[in-house]
């Protein structure tokens, strides 16, 4: 453990606030003590009346690797335990002490590569590289291109894109509650997946329409046809989202795909997992995709 100093540490990082009003805060942070951060923003008064509330801090931090610094945005939960025109103060929260030290070593820019490592494995901590952080931001574009190719090809339909939504931060991550979802998962340098979810009556439609059977009812013996055809239709939506996230990030692989039923999942999601959502409308009723990862 480091040696306690009474002083506090100068830093120089972005640092963003998330509460659980889903307002969020683009902040400085500008010195750290044991245990706690302090972060500065344009108007302080605005962050006064979240005294003694708990928020999730993203810091942006820099590791050597070698010969190199590499850019990770760690989030953890925090405190914030006061307040003055000169900044805000946080206290980490949730976490254990060995935790708590790697992050004293973090903000005195101790941290090595395989403290790195441990610190992911860590409960109450998360961190994602910067390529994560880009992602988010060219995702919706990625899912309306591959959702369009997909849909125009093999189901002779278009689409309308609606609403794009992220997950808050602050939020546990859970898996969709529609009728019918299909999934293919990733893995490799990127690990999360793709759900198509939707109302049944879309499953089918599509289905049908994957197939070439229009007026495809959901009969008992073509039970494993709608599956299989929305299962490939989800296969065919997360490929065109593979291969365009493989432009910046090589050797994502994917799983074959599989259609649950209801809320009957078998997947134990990770609750800090990352996600976003693309809402459709279309000729055979509304669905959406959703991409998860960590």
């Amino acid at each position: 453990m480091l040696p306690r100093q009474h002083e506090r540490v100068a830093i120089n990082t972005d640092a963003i606030l998330y509460f659980p009003d889903k307002k969020d805060f683009i902040c400085q942070a500008v010195d750290v003590s044991l245990g706690g951060i302090k972060v500065t923003k344009q108007d302080q008064k605005d962050l006064f009346c979240y005294i003694g509330n708990t928020c999730i801090i993203e810091l942006a931090i820099d590791i050597p690797f070698g010969i190199e610094n590499k850019r990770f945005h760690l989030q953890t939960k925090a405190c914030v335990v006061n307040g003055d025109l000169k900044g805000i103060g946080l206290k980490f929260e949730g976490v254990d002490q060995e935790t708590m030290t790697l992050l004293e070593k973090l903000m005195v820019s101790q941290l090595q590569e395989g403290d790195l490592q441990t610190l992911k494995d860590k409960m109450g901590v998360k961190v994602r590289t910067s390529q994560i952080k880009i992602l988010k931001t060219q995702l919706e574009d990625y899912i309306i291109e591959s959702v369009k190719d997909v849909f125009i090809a093999f189901l002779a339909i278009d689409v309308v894109p609606g609403p794009y939504v992220e997950r808050p931060e602050f939020d546990e991550y859970k898996p969709p509650e529609t009728e019918v979802t299909g999934i293919v998962l990733f893995n490799g340098a990127l690990e999360g997946g793709v759900h198509l979810s939707s109302p049944l009556h879309f499953a089918i439609k599509s289905a049908g329409a994957m197939l070439g059977e229009a007026g495809l009812e959901l009969a008992t013996q073509q039970d494993d046809m709608v599956w299989d055809a929305l299962g490939e239709i989800t296969n065919q939506v997360a490929g065109g989202i593979q291969t365009r996230i493989s432009n910046n990030m090589e050797g994502i692989n994917l799983t074959a795909p599989n259609v649950i039923i209801g809320s009957n999942f078998r997947i134990n999601y990770n609750k800090h997992l990352s996600s976003v959502r693309k809402f459709f409308s279309s000729p055979f009723g509304p669905f959406f995709i959703e991409c998860f990862f960590s």
